[in-house]
């Protein structure tokens, strides 16, 4: 667990996750609320309009994904669920908390099938997954539709539209 006291801290941990990406940091109870920074050509109105907030705990190192609110209702809503032993309201990013893996099973020209298999990466562990995943080529619908298969769906997709239009036989992603 890396130490995160400072907002030196923070920030390094945050270079490590994100790069290419600038935050402010403020401090609160729990951790740290981030906000990113824009470049001058993208501090417009309509730019800024929408940032998400990330929040670090400095005791987990977990960092989590909130809605463009104001600082202050980002470090409450934090700090009341924390304290009530109930998740929080935003979506965690960091660490991991899946490794998606699909390998091709079949092809045709319409639709494409893969064997998806999903590791969960948290301690305690949830249940893995495995289970068949058939898209359609032209619309991207795929069944089943379940969040993990989703995102199965969405790497799968991507994949394609890199490689134009070649289907990936076996690709990986985490989330």
């Amino acid at each position: 667990m890396p130490e995160l006291d400072t907002p030196e801290q923070a920030l390094a941990y945050l270079a490590q996750i994100s790069p290419n990406r600038r935050f402010r940091v403020t401090p609160f109870a729990m951790g740290w609320v981030c906000s990113p920074i824009l470049g001058a050509e993208q501090n417009t109105l309509s730019k800024r309009v929408g940032l998400a907030k990330l929040v670090i705990d400095s005791t987990t190192g977990v960092v989590t994904q909130y809605p463009s609110w104001p600082a202050s209702r980002v470090a409450q809503t934090y700090t009341a669920a924390r304290r009530h032993g109930t998740p929080p309201a935003g979506r965690q990013i960091y660490p991991p908390r899946w490794r998606i893996t699909i390998q091709r099973t079949r092809e045709d020209s319409a639709t494409i099938d893969y064997e998806m298999t999903a590791v969960s990466l948290t301690n305690p562990a949830e249940l893995n997954q495995e289970h068949p995943l058939t898209i359609n080529k032209r619309t991207y619908r795929h069944e089943p539709r379940d969040p993990l298969s989703n995102v199965a769906m969405s790497q799968a997709e991507w994949s394609s539209r890199q490689n134009r239009g070649t289907w990936p036989e076996y690709a990986t992603t985490e989330f």
